[in-house]
């Protein structure tokens, strides 16, 4: 990714990125304080980042204030016509982006200080009420504009929650050319559903190998997370059979059953041990993670439709299932599997050669400091954002 299209320092993130890292090691004590010391100095960043609850604080508020400011343009200009109220609002919007970066980001180095998400959200916000004031007759302009404009906001100023509404949004697009289109194109729905989510893991995947940068772990690790989870419930029994009663009005008596049933029953059951299989097999912490949770899943939703139980017993029996899946995963991974063991599982993802190396070369070479931080962190160890099967 060219690093023109961000607009943080990349530098002052990847050093903010390993100070945090470091700090996760010196308070498990597995540095010294020398090592974290030498760490601190030879990594410095001026970024401006508060804890979360003044995150939290400083957002409400300044996210109340950027609105509230705005207030008096409207009575200035209230006798705009509506494409007048559009160019308003777009124009408000850009200016609080740019004033949000210009001011707070590039002057005042601020990251994920709570006033910069309430700038950047107020300026989108604006911006999208510009573009959807008229409110277009076609209902597929709403998620194709607020797609557009997460996405941009993610690229741009690295920001997750932008991220995910983007997903959110592309799945609307899908969802509703779908309705649109109707007939059998209704019934493709969990499929389409399953091959977006699936097209987004194996995406992130690959760019992750190209994009190694320290920065972008969190991102990927919440691109792949997210479209495990979704692919799974995209093809899940429950899912299916409610939404194919809520959206497309089917009628199903006691002993009738939705079209395809068992093919969802199979998603439901083989879909979670899949994921572990390939976790195991790809030294995948994350796929095991998320299949141990689509597992319970699945329990629930198989006991939701075949448990004459009382609620008690049931989730007993649940919590028996999850408690006996895992001890059989991890008696399983005692001897080493595809190079796996369990004792791989138990290690923290800072456990990596690559954070070793650099511990190490702070400790051993002197104070120098590398000129490319991806050297240490580059590709990531197990578990990481850009982790492989190279330990």
């Amino acid at each position: 990714m060219n690093k023109s299209y961000i607009a943080y320092d990349i530098k002052a993130l990847e050093n903010k990125k390993i100070l945090s890292k470091s700090q996760s090691l010196y308070k498990s004590k597995l540095i010294s304080e020398k090592q974290w010391e030498d760490i601190r100095e030879a990594f410095s960043t001026n970024l401006y980042s508060p804890s979360v609850f003044m995150r939290v604080l400083l957002f409400i508020l300044s996210y109340l204030g950027f609105s509230t400011a705005a207030v008096p343009f409207g009575f200035i200009f209230m006798d705009l016509d509506n494409f007048g109220f559009q160019i308003l609002f777009t124009i408000i919007g850009v200016l609080l982006l740019f004033l949000t970066e210009k001011i707070l980001i590039k002057d005042k180095h601020h990251y994920l200080s709570g006033i910069t998400e309430a700038g950047l959200f107020s300026g989108f916000s604006f911006i999208a009420l510009g573009l959807l004031f008229n409110e277009p007759e076609n209902i597929l302009v709403y998620p194709i504009v607020l797609f557009v404009l997460s996405a941009l906001a993610s690229i741009r100023y690295l920001n997750r929650v932008t991220l995910l509404l983007a997903i959110a949004f592309l799945g609307w697009i899908i969802f509703q050319i779908l309705i649109d289109i109707g007939g059998y194109a209704k019934a493709l729905i969990p499929c389409a559903f399953m091959l977006y989510f699936g097209t987004i893991y194996l995406g992130a995947i690959k760019f992750e190998k190209k994009l190694v940068s320290i920065i972008f772990e969190d991102f990927f690790i919440i691109l792949k997370s997210i479209a495990l989870t979704c692919f799974y419930i995209a093809g899940n029994y429950f899912v299916v059979r409610e939404l194919s009663i809520e959206l497309m009005g089917v009628e199903l008596t006691e002993a009738e059953d939705i079209p395809f049933s068992y093919l969802f029953y199979a998603f439901t059951i083989l879909i979670p041990l899949c994921f572990l299989y390939w976790g195991i097999k790809k030294k995948t912490i994350l796929l095991i993670r998320v299949g141990l949770i689509t597992i319970a899943l699945s329990i629930i939703t198989l006991l939701y439709y075949f448990n004459t139980l009382t609620p008690v017993v049931t989730i007993t029996l649940i919590g028996a299932m999850l408690i006996t899946t895992a001890l059989l995963l991890f008696n399983y991974l005692k001897n080493p599997r595809y190079g796996f063991t369990r004792e791989n599982i138990i290690l923290k993802q800072s456990h990596s050669k690559d954070l070793t190396a650099f511990i190490a070369s702070q400790t051993l070479g002197g104070h120098n400091t590398p000129t490319e931080t991806e050297s240490y962190f580059g590709g990531g160890g197990f578990g990481g954002g850009g982790a492989n099967s190279n330990w």
